[in-house]
Order: structure tokens, then sequence, then C-alpha cells
């Protein structure tokens, strides 16, 4: 099934009610028409004890995750889709330690891939392996361009990419090379148990409030996505899958994102 969908034959009157709304940049773009995209969606990420950056996940019982497959996340028109639950598709989770936002990613896909890059590499082409990137609006403003020249709203947050294989990449971000620095972000993947048979990708994020401007706290919302990218056949990226967002460019238009509640930390847990 293919995603893209012509509009030759559409009278002038009836282009002009389609640019009117955003709604048909989303809708243009999906593998099912019958299913309409979630706008802005939104996810509480709970307070909860550190979490151990490990690429195991155990430490996540209780937190909930989010299921994104075919059918309702969204595809960036940059690369093609595909209707395969086996293929692609993800879930992930949030939570905080009063210091950080966490987030959990497990990952279906059918090849895995992470030739591009190298272990322990900070400035990686994240988008040409098997990869998450995660997206943070900080200060919550939906700005239509996230990559602005002056670099006004990557000082709030921008792109986190993690790969598979522990290379990584914030030079879209306003904390270049800083992977691996607690007081900006660090992360971890199951890379070890994929070389040796396991199936599912697993990875682990922890970013400080310092990049997402150094003033969010819990109480706040932030704009939020998260992207699957996949590489199947060793070369390029094949399929670029996000949470949320206005394809193509997700990566740029903020509006598309969806948000995340800091769920402060309930008064009987105590300081």
């Amino acid at each position: 099934m293919t995603a893209r969908y012509k509009f030759a034959g559409i009278g002038l009157c009836s282009a002009a009610l389609l640019a009117s709304s955003n709604l048909w940049r989303a809708q243009a773009f999906w593998p099912s028409p019958s299913v309409i995209p979630n706008r802005n969606p939104r996810a509480v990420a709970p307070y909860h004890q550190p979490i151990v950056l490990d690429g195991d996940l155990k430490d996540w019982d209780g937190v909930p995750f989010i299921s994104v497959m075919p059918r309702n996340g969204i595809f960036d028109l940059e690369s093609p889709p595909t209707t395969s639950d086996d293929d692609l598709n993800f879930r992930f989770a949030v939570c905080h330690d009063n210091e950080a936002l966490y987030v959990a990613v497990e990952v279906t896909d059918d090849a895995i891939q992470a030739d591009s890059t190298t272990p322990g590499q900070t400035d990686a082409p994240a988008w040409d392996d098997d990869a998450i990137e995660v997206f943070i609006d900080g200060n919550h403003n939906h700005a239509p361009d996230a990559r602005t020249k002056d670099g006004s709203e990557q000082a709030f947050g921008g792109e986190f990419s993690l790969v598979i294989n522990g290379a990584a990449m914030s030079n879209f971000s306003g904390f270049p090379n800083t992977f691996g620095k607690a007081d900006h972000w660090q992360g971890a993947t199951n890379w070890d148990q994929i070389q040796k048979g396991e199936k599912t990708l697993r990875y682990e994020y922890r970013l400080a409030w310092k990049v997402m401007g150094g003033k969010v706290r819990p109480g706040d919302t932030i704009g939020f996505t998260i992207a699957a990218q996949d590489d199947d056949d060793g070369r390029r990226r094949d399929h670029s899958f996000y949470w949320a967002g206005i394809s193509p460019h997700c990566w740029r238009d903020e509006r598309g994102w969806g948000n995340v509640y800091l769920q402060p930390k309930p008064a009987n847990l105590g300081n």
C-alpha cells in the first residue's frame, strides 16, 4: 500500500479548502486513510527513582509505555513508509527524577543495521543506521522552525540521537558533542545482546534540564517527539517513523510534536 496520494483533478476550490487546514498535511501521508493521527498527543512523565542506564529496562516497571505502530504513527516522507508491523514499530516511556528526563524505547525491526556509524562516535550520522531520535522543545513555544539560523530555538533543546551500537549525535541541538556528560545527556542500548542474537532493540536516555534551556522543572510541560530511524539494507535510511509530527520534515516543525507533562513528585514520597 502506498502513503502518497495524488490530488490531480481536484479543482481550485477544493485545493483551497485543503490548504486552509493543517490536517491535510498529516492525512495525506498516512498509510491508512481511515486513520487520522492524534495531533499533539500528550504523555505524562511520572516521578521515578533514578534509572540505571544499561539498556535493560527492568527498572521501568510501573511506568506506562506508548505503542507507535504504522497505523497510528507518522512516517516522515523524506523516506518511504511501510505498512508492516514486523518491519518497524516501537514503544516508549518517559519519567523523571527531579533532575532529568528519562526515555526508554523498545523497537521491533526485522533487519538490524549499524554500518554507517562507530561505537563511541558523538557526531554520528545516526539517521543512516537503526537509531532513536528524541526531539525536545524545552520552552514549549511550538515554533514552526526548530532549526532557526540564529540558534534561538536550539538553545531550548533540539535533536538527540542514539544509534543501537552506542554512537550518538546532538549536533542539531544547542548542545553538540555533549553525549556522555551527566550535566547534559547520556544513553545506553542493548547492543551487546543484539550481537548475541537478541531481536528487540532497546534504548535508554537521560536528558538533564540543562539541554532544555535550564529552566524546565517538574510541573512543566515540554514539547516532545520521538522517532525510530530504520536501515534495512546496510546503506542509507529506509524509514523515518515518528510518534508525532507534520510530514515531511517532522524534525523541523514543533507545531506537530507531542507534549510531555513532568508530573511532580508525590507528596507522600517526601523530599
